[in-house]
């Protein structure tokens, strides 16, 4: 047993510091900490038992703003939590002191222990929280015991049910059932410990926030805001190592093929019956080597659950990327593509199919030669753009526009705006591209890079849909989505789709020609993106994802958020989470359609309802 306890002169500075609303970081001296990140009227306590072990269990803390670990034994801890809760109490008006620990082996019981009168709506918050915490493992329960015992079995009660009355301070207990670890002195479940952790959190912090805003004058806006609002540095080390890996490789460039134009020729020659041969870039690293680095970085050393969910996510998108580059050209390559991107589904087959029945192919000629705009004078459009962002926010000018040889079409690689220098569109597009690449890609990257984390500006895992979602959303906002382009991203679709089914080059490039009315070359288009490198469908990402950012427009949700880095839709509740702990900013930046009125009208109507085909325009002559 500890026998040094902390002096009443140290007590009496920590309650001042409480009573001052500052932070409070102290080692004690039996090895445990009490961590108060800020002035907030509760406390989480957690006193490991002398006798064994007790593995897992204060990990469930981890992140958590206010918090006190000690051990039963520990001399002097009653005292500690007492002037705490005393000066939390004359500072906020009342104070929620709650004591967890681990039940005994073989315990499925979440166990809430304290009164059956005062403060029911912090009682009732914790046992219903519990209750969604309960869905992570089959046979678990939860159960409220009306009880003076609060604490664990044999410690001593660091609070007596009387002072506790006459200070104005709640004591709860939760017994946890220990059902992450294989006994009390075996192995923890790691992965089962984090999901664990991150429902318990978000229980423990809706019933405090649920007692703040009965019981105390404390303002509080959301209980999100509850959560640590510091970032450990081995945190910000892993963003950067993740990142660093990230940056070694680029997925969409080693998998472009750099002989599309003399494939395409031999495709025409061959009259389209032979499957074309495709070449791509020499590896510039080593796969295996990567994810060697990958798993070094020592991502179970982060306690936040909201970051640990954030990067762990991500290393498993670069993990499968990696995996990937490893197959081209083989047939597991397609099989990589569908882990990372998903499958077509028959529900987004029938709404593509649909479309390309409902929308016809477009009616006279395609525009002239003479009448494209060609790279030079987009890169020209592209710099204009740039110029109006930067009198917002000029930290986009340190992005470059480049016309590149190596490239067909458009592309933003970390926030720098790739031009093939064989560009060709017609003028009607032209506005429509600068909203989808630059309004879009080029300025998520940006507002992404001014948070405190680089994968924001990289993209989080599987940022993709969301991004181009948005991308194809600003072309409808501007007026611009036109039929075309809807067909494309259909056919991109069923393109996808067929990949997934084993279908042939030819028999793909059949479909879209017969079927669906689509020149040689515009089939050419569509099918050689979906067939490089053996399957490659990420092209099925445009229209489910405008299908999902219109389902998530239709529910309430606010579209500002969504710039402020690349994010997955997945995110956004974390994002969310992490704007309320004031560790991400509001985004510098926002798209320049959103002080268009008519896009606002049109904004109006997709929250409306409007139907995904009265989306899409007339073709523009």
């Amino acid at each position: 047993m500890t026998t040094t306890a902390l002096k009443p002169s140290q007590l009496n500075e920590i309650a001042a510091r409480i009573e001052r609303r500052e932070a409070v970081k102290l080692q004690l001296p039996d090895g445990g900490r009490l961590s108060l990140e800020r002035g907030l009227p509760y406390l989480f306590v957690h006193r490991a038992s002398e006798e064994g072990r007790d593995e897992g269990t204060v990990r469930l803390l981890g992140g958590e703003a206010a918090v006190l670990a000690a051990t039963t034994g520990a001399k002097g801890v009653d005292a500690l939590v007492r002037r705490v809760a005393e000066a939390g109490s004359n500072t906020y008006g009342a104070f929620l002191v709650l004591e967890l620990w681990a039940g005994p082996p073989g315990s499925t019981t979440f166990a809430v222990r304290g009164p059956a009168g005062p403060a029911p709506e912090t009682v009732e918050a914790l046992t219903r929280e519990l209750e969604e915490v309960a869905q992570l493992y089959p046979g678990l329960d939860v159960a409220f015991q009306e009880s003076d015992e609060r604490g664990p079995p044999g410690a001593t009660p660091i609070l007596s049910i009387r002072e506790s009355w006459e200070r104005g301070i709640l004591y709860l207990g939760l017994e946890i059932p220990p059902i992450y670890r294989d006994g009390p002195d075996g192995p923890v479940y790691p992965r089962f410990l984090r999901r664990l952790q991150r429902a318990l959190s978000r229980a423990l912090r809706q019933t405090a926030y649920e007692f703040i805003r009965v019981q105390t004058t404390f303002e509080l806006e959301n209980y999100h805001a509850l959560g640590t609002q510091t970032v450990a540095d081995f945190v910000r080390e892993a963003d950067r190592a993740l990142a660093a890996i990230e940056r070694s490789f680029s997925l969409l460039i080693l998998t472009s093929p750099v002989n599309i134009a003399e494939a395409w020729d031999r495709f025409r020659a061959d009259q389209y019956q032979r499957d074309p041969v495709f070449h791509y870039r020499l590896l510039p690293m080593d796969p295996d080597l990567l994810k060697r680095q990958l798993y070094n970085v020592p991502l179970e050393l982060i306690e936040d659950p909201a970051l640990a969910y954030l990067m762990q996510d991500k290393r498993e998108e670069l993990d499968r990327q990696l995996s990937m580059l490893g197959e081209r050209g083989s047939p597991d390559f397609r099989f990589g593509s569908m882990r990372l991107y998903g499958a077509v589904d028959d529900e987004l087959l029938e709404v593509a199919t649909e479309l390309l029945r409902t929308i016809p192919p477009p009616r006279g000629r395609p525009a002239t030669r003479e009448r494209w705009v060609d790279s030079r004078e987009f890169l020209r459009a592209a710099e204009a753009e740039f110029a109006h962002y930067a009198q917002r926010h000029p930290a986009i000018l340190d992005r470059k526009i480049e016309i590149r040889p190596d490239l067909v079409g458009l592309m933003v690689s970390e926030g720098n705006l790739l031009i093939g220098s064989h560009l060709r569109i017609a003028p009607s597009r032209v506005g429509a591209l600068l909203h989808h690449e630059v309004g879009t890609h080029v300025l998520t990257f940006v507002n992404g890079a001014a948070q405190p984390f680089e994968q924001l500006s990289l993209g989080l895992a599987g940022y993709d849909e969301l991004q181009e979602g948005l991308a194809v959303l600003a072309e409808y906002l501007v007026g611009a989505l036109d039929r075309s382009r809807m067909r494309l991203l259909a056919a991109r679709v069923l393109a996808a789709h067929a990949v997934e089914q084993g279908a042939t080059f030819v028999e793909t490039f059949a479909l879209l020609t017969g079927g669906y009315g689509f020149t040689p070359r515009g089939a050419w288009h569509i099918v050689a993106r979906v067939f490089t490198c053996g399957g490659f469908t990420r092209d099925l990402i445009y229209l489910r994802g405008l299908i999902s950012l219109l389902a998530y427009l239709r529910s309430g949700g606010d579209l500002h958020p969504l710039y402020i880095g690349k994010i997955a839709q997945r995110h956004i509740p974390v994002v969310e989470e992490l704007r309320h702990r004031r560790i991400l900013r509001a985004p510098p930046l926002v798209p320049r359609f959103l002080d268009d009125p008519a896009a606002l009208r049109r904004l109006e109507a997709v929250r409306a309802g409007i139907p995904l085909i009265a989306l899409v325009t007339e073709d523009q002559p």
